[in-house]
């Protein structure tokens, strides 16, 4: 087993590391005080090097519409969206909280999503049901490849009653 970087891992760190320079972030400030390019490791921390669907030019490969089950959401840390699945189809939808962008988690029990930073609620379809964020959550385009695979469109919002027709 290596224990070297992952070609992913090198790029991550490398491109954190050039917008810490980029930033001036320094090893010595001049006054004793040490910053040792915490940004350029906060910066790799926030992506999940073990998490194959990150989007690649804003495209995300959610894997076969077959494995999302009714009233499932399934999050995808490295896009910060969830893939949900109603009577009327498939649709994603961002999990930053319009509030303050806190990534809001999923209720399983209650169906709907809430933020950890501000108690802010969301149903099931994103909407705002209880303040401070009074913004619903935006969904994007989804659509199907050749494959079968679901594919988000991070770069695309659509109304929030959007859904991609789907038969199990």
């Amino acid at each position: 087993m290596s224990s070297g970087l992952s070609r992913r891992q090198f790029c991550v760190v490398t491109g954190a590391g050039i917008v810490a320079g980029a930033c001036g972030a320094k090893s010595g400030d001049g006054d004793g005080g040490v910053r040792d390019l915490a940004v350029a490791r906060d910066l790799a921390a926030s992506v999940d090097m073990a998490d194959p669907t990150c989007p690649v030019n804003n495209k995300l490969d959610a894997g076969p519409t077959t494995k999302f089950a009714v009233g499932e959401a399934t999050f995808f840390v490295c896009s910060h969206v969830y893939v949900l699945r109603d009577a009327g189809g498939l649709y994603a939808m961002s999990s930053a909280c319009t509030h303050e962008g806190c990534d809001v988690t999923f209720a399983a029990a209650t169906h709907d999503f809430e933020c950890p930073c501000h108690q802010s609620l969301f149903d099931f379809n994103g909407a705002v049901t209880m303040l401070p964020a009074v913004t619903p959550l935006p969904h994007y385009a989804v659509s199907r490849d050749a494959s079968g695979h679901l594919i988000v469109d991070l770069g695309n919002e659509v109304p929030a009653a959007t859904r991609l027709s789907v038969q199990d």
